[in-house]
């Protein structure tokens, strides 16, 4: 089915949805009206309005990414520094820019205050775990613990802590206890306190790092935010980097932390990333080739995303070889023919369990009997830099092959067993000449999964209506009546604590505006600059040689006169030029990136999933949950409908006057020297603009939303009164015509089952 055919029967959803009175007060009809009316937004943001290819490079943490990057981009150089831990590996973004330019983003305060309470529960960990053990521990900690025991704050005692720190055996079986997301969290604590960072300014900002030389010296102030050593290291959460290399034309490279991210957060800004990758290169160890994680990952993230073009590496082949020579006798050729079968085979076996028990098959069948490659980045790197200039890792790589097959390695072998070379020569241009075939592909296969969420709620649906048919049955009047007289009372004994919830999504809304505000001010500086370019023109000037005698002895008027004699000659004016369109679009550009930043962070702002939890939560607390004759669903329905009612759209700015003011202040589209300066200043006037304008209109909309929220909270408990209310009336006119109402509903039910089908077809 395409795009048009889907639209086609999305359509005729909406309008049943809308029409049909049986589905009022039922929070999946909202859930799916918007369901229909953002797919047309998504499909037509399925690629890239620029045309670029977006490329993610993924894998579990020390699979290898960074040094295949290094090896793709950067001739197998060490540019993207590697993490030290699992925990500092930094989301990286690289794309193509004439000026070379970084810009890192550290943790936001809620992210930080996770580490910090994370931490915190390590440290108390070691507590328990120390209390559990004092048969085994020395008479001191006894007495320790015995006096812990006593006291409210235990993370207090600080000097305390390090000597329980210091007992291996303590810590190891506390790390083992809390698991990686909340021992990772204590390590980067204590990397922070280490460098003595004042992250607390720093926490929640973004920090440009421009005027660069070359990518050596920009990867050299890099490293301070995200080399194993560097100084701000445990605070940067993703940075993305600006590339004058030629090889990142047309495309986007993500560099991911890895699938097994230890930082949540993270990992959901991994993805948010990834939902907008064409294509991806998955890397997996070849020693664990397609584990468990690897295999989930295809189908918990890329399918629902809509990325269909996979290529699979296994990295760091140079280690399977070394661990298996005993098998092949010194015969590395047939080590690796033997290997590369079995873990290709291997691969496509683990795939194959994963689609047998998956109903996203029409995806995952693309990923089925794909050719696995395999690749060393260890090994590119030796045979690009020489034997002499290796490092002590390099050097030992190099050692155990040529010990263990008991040969010389030469360059062309190295080569072709890092396999690097073919990546990018073939498959990496293969990709780029391919990129509207995969294009193409990422929209056949979002249209496949949206299909999948719209039986989902269609699935929902028809639970609620069925619900309903059984209510009808065994409904009575009086029981109606007592219900509707408990839920009025207990929403009364609710009501405080609900009025808050609104209160505090007002605030935090409110700071998330601010926090859109701030970042599109930082992103602002990407397009101040205009592109100079120096041209020279060859001009043709006069010189006097001389004089030479006009006269003539036939014209005595004439004798004595002379004239000067001339030469010409060339020279070369050097001038700087500017194109005020190219400058002009930089608006354009700016307005489109401000579009592109509000649509995508404004379902986190206007957050009504977490409201709609919170405020759920606030409103039960006015029932005994364990009477079972309450059914919560009288209470959850009313407070989702009245949530969806809650409609704020993201602000979408137009680009045309501001690109007008630029191209309209000049009279001609190339200038030069003198104008240039003006140039600079008028784009940068305009910019200016463009962020006072937004920000005024995002400061209304607060205001709007706030407004909203506040009416909302002074009527919320009496709009669900009057919600269940209905419902209830709703039953009890049912009940007096209730062979009518169950053939209304019984119709509604064919009617959803239909529509249930025609999507199960699109899959």
């Amino acid at each position: 089915m395409n795009d048009y055919a889907i639209k086609t029967l999305v359509g005729e959803l909406h309008t049943f949805l809308i029409d049909t009175k049986e589905l009022e007060n039922i929070p999946q009809k909202n859930d799916l009206i918007n369901l229909s009316e953002k797919l047309s937004e998504k499909i037509d943001n399925a690629v890239s309005k620029n045309g670029v290819l977006r490329i993610g490079v993924v894998g579990q943490v020390k699979a290898g990414k960074s040094s295949f990057i290094n090896a793709l981009l950067f001739d197998g150089k060490d540019i993207l520094p590697k993490a030290s831990t699992p925990m500092t590996a930094a989301l990286t973004v690289i794309k193509y820019a004439e000026t070379l330019s970084a810009q890192v983003e550290f943790y936001s305060k809620a992210d930080w205050g996770i580490v910090e309470r994370n931490a915190q529960e390590f440290e108390r960990m070691i507590f328990e775990v120390a209390k559990q053990k004092q048969s085994q521990i020395d008479e001191h900690n006894k007495k320790l613990i015995n006096a812990l025991n006593k006291q409210d704050n235990i993370l207090q005692q600080n000097t305390k802590l390090e000597e329980l720190l210091a007992k291996q055996e303590i810590f190891d079986e506390a790390k083992r206890l809390v698991g990686d997301a909340v021992f990772g969290a204590y390590e980067l604590l204590r990397m922070a306190k280490k460098e003595h960072i004042d992250y607390g300014n720093l926490i929640g900002t973004t920090q440009k790092i421009e005027n660069i030389a070359s990518i050596p010296d920009l990867i050299g102030k890099l490293n301070e935010y995200v080399g194993a050593n560097g100084k701000y290291t445990p605070i940067t959460r993703n940075t993305t980097l600006s590339l004058n290399i030629p090889t990142l034309k047309d495309i986007e490279l993500v560099d991911t932390p890895g699938v097994n991210d230890p930082i949540i957060s993270r990992g959901m800004a991994t993805r948010d990333f990834l939902s907008r990758c064409d294509t991806v290169f998955l890397l997996s160890t070849s020693s664990q080739f397609m584990g468990q994680e690897d295999t989930e990952f295809l189908v918990n993230t890329l399918p629902a995303d809509g990325i269909t073009n996979i290529i699979l590496l296994g990295s760091k082949f140079d280690s399977v070889l070394v661990d298996e020579f005993k098998k092949y006798g010194g015969d590395i050729k047939k080590a690796i023919k033997d290997i590369y079968q079995k873990l290709s085979q291997q691969a496509n076996n683990a795939l194959q369990a994963v689609i047998n028990s998956n109903p996203n098959k029409p995806i995952m069948e693309k990923v089925k009997n794909k050719e696995v490659k395999f690749i060393s980045g260890i090994c590119y790197n030796i045979a690009k830099k020489g034997r002499e200039n290796l490092d002590e890792m390099e050097k030992h790589a190099l050692e155990n092959l040529e010990k263990r097959y008991n040969i010389t390695l030469d360059d062309k072998v190295l080569f072709e067993l890092a396999n690097i070379d073919r990546i990018k020569n073939i498959d990496l241009e293969k990709i780029k000449s391919q990129k509207d075939e995969i294009l193409a592909n990422k929209l056949s296969d979002l249209i496949a999964g949206q299909s999948n969420e719209f039986n989902i709620q269609l699935e929902s649906l028809l639970k609620v209506l069925n619900a309903k048919m059984a209510e009808l049955d065994r409904a009575n009047v009086k029981e109606l009546q007592q219900r509707a007289a408990y839920i009025e009372n207990g929403l009364n004994r609710a009501g405080s604590d609900v009025k808050q919830v609104f209160t505090d999504l007002s605030f935090d809304i409110e700071e998330n505006i601010y926090k859109l505000i701030r970042l599109i001010n930082d992103r602002s500086s990407d397009y101040l600059g205009i592109k100079v370019e120096s041209k020279s023109k060859e001009e043709s000037y006069e010189v006097c040689t001389g004089s030479r005698s006009t006269s003539s002895w036939w014209n005595p008027f004439s004798w004595g006169s002379s004239k000067k004699v001339y030469e010409t000659h060339y020279r070369t004016i050097n001038y700087n030029v500017a194109n005020v369109v190219d400058a002009a679009e930089n608006a354009s550009m700016f307005v489109r990136l401000i579009n592109e930043e509000v649509a995508e962070i404004w379902g986190k702002i206007v957050d009504i999933q977490v409201a709609e939890s919170a405020l759920i939560k606030s409103a039960l607390k006015g029932f005994d949950l364990e009477d079972e004759n309450f059914d919560k669903d009288f209470i959850i329905n009313p407070v989702k409908n009245a949530l969806r009612a809650i409609k704020v759209k993201p602000l979408q700015m137009k680009d045309k006057a501001y690109r007008d003011a630029i191209a309209n202040y000049f009279s001609s589209s190339e200038i030069q020297d003198d104008n240039i300066d003006k140039l600079k200043n008028k784009v940068r006037e305009i910019i200016y603009q463009i962020c006072e304008d937004i920000e005024a209109e995002l400061e209304k909309t607060l205001a709007d939303i706030k407004k909203v929220l506040e009416e909302k909270g002074d009527g919320f408990i009496h709009s669900i009164k009057e919600h269940s209310q209905k419902e209830i009336s709703t039953i009890l006119k049912d009940l007096e015509i209730i062979d009518d109402a169950k053939k209304r509903y019984q119709k509604t039910i064919a009617d959803v089952k239909n529509f249930k089908n025609q999507f199960e077809e699109v899959k």
